[in-house]
C-alpha cells in the first residue's frame, strides 16, 4: 500500500547535498519500488506538481519521479509519467532561455530560470534498465530541474533576475488571465 510522504523544505541540508547513486541490486530490491510508488503516490495526492526527488522527501537517494499532466497554470501538458534512477544530461542543446519555475519545497516561490530547451538524458529506469533519449520543451525543463535536486542544486540558485520572484499566488493570476 502506497503512503503519502514528508516533504524536506528550503533550509533542510539534505536538499543541498549530493544525493547516493544506486546499484542495480538497489534499484530492484522491494524497498526501492516502495518508494517509487509512494513517490508518484505523493506527487499525486498532495497535488504538489509535476516532479519529486527522493532528496525533497528525506532520502538522499538519486532518483526522481516526473508526471506532468495538464493543470490550471498548464492547461496544455501532455501526461507523461518517467522515473529516472542516477540520471545524467550527457548532451544541452541551443542556448539557456529563461523559464518560470517553482519547486515543492520553496512552497510559494516563483521566479525565472534559465534552461536548456533540449537535452539529452541517460538514465536508469525502475527496473534498473538504461536509457538514453532526447528531451524537449517543459520536460526538459523538469529534467534539468529533478537532476539539479539531486546535486544539491536549488532552482533559486539559477535565477538571474531576481525582480522575476512571485509567489504562486500571483503567478496563478499571471498564467490564468
Amino acid at each position: 500500500m502506497s503512503k503519502i510522504l514528508r516533504k524536506t523544505e528550503f533550509g533542510n541540508p539534505i536538499l543541498r547535498s549530493a544525493a547516493k547513486h544506486l546499484s542495480s541490486d538497489e534499484i530492484t530490491s522491494p524497498a526501492i519500488q516502495q518508494l517509487i510508488q509512494d513517490m508518484y503516490y505523493t506527487l499525486e495526492h498532495k497535488e504538489y506538481g509535476v516532479g519529486i526527488a527522493a532528496p525533497q522527501l528525506g532520502r538522499l537517494l538519486a532518483m526522481s519521479v516526473i508526471d506532468t499532466k495538464p493543470t490550471p497554470t498548464r492547461p496544455d501538458l501532455v501526461r507523461q509519467k518517467l522515473t529516472i534512477i542516477n540520471p545524467e544530461i550527457v548532451q544541452r542543446y541551443g542556448h539557456k532561455v529563461e523559464q518560470w519555475e517553482g519547486c515543492i519545497s520553496g512552497s510559494e516561490l516563483y521566479a525565472k530560470v534559465p534552461r536548456y530547451l533540449k537535452v539529452r538524458l541517460r538514465w536508469y529506469d525502475e527496473a534498473a534498465q538504461v536509457h538514453e533519449e532526447d528531451f524537449d520543451g517543459f520536460m526538459a525543463q523538469v529534467i534539468q530541474h529533478e537532476v539539479d535536486h539531486l546535486h544539491g542544486i536549488l532552482f533559486v540558485d539559477k535565477v538571474r533576475d531576481t525582480k522575476s520572484y512571485m509567489t504562486f499566488g500571483e503567478y496563478k493570476k499571471m498564467r490564468t488571465v
